[in-house]
């Protein structure tokens, strides 16, 4: 399994057919998205705040990618754990 590249987190802004809008240091940028990204991004578009893993060139998002790596994978899994602590 490949290891996740460095990334960034964008805020998600606008969802369009092709492409996504982003916000990143105060600037937007416009990402293309897959078919399976946007059908995920369709289902998120109502929350209030969402951030997008992005690649540092900031071309494409590193959502397949984020889902299936161990690391990011034990984050979440300590975070979840987190919420069952009495700290």
């Amino acid at each position: 399994m490949r290891r996740l590249e460095a990334f960034t987190l964008a805020t998600f802004l606008e969802l369009h057919p092709t492409h996504v809008t982003v916000m990143m240091h105060q600037t937007r940028y416009h990402i293309p998205l897959s078919e399976e990204e946007h059908a995920l991004l369709q289902l998120l578009q109502e929350e209030p705040l969402v951030l997008l893993p992005v690649s540092r060139d900031r071309s494409y998002l590193l959502l397949d990618r984020l889902a299936s790596d161990p690391m990011v994978l034990e984050e979440l899994n300590d975070f979840e754990g987190a919420a069952d602590s009495s700290v």
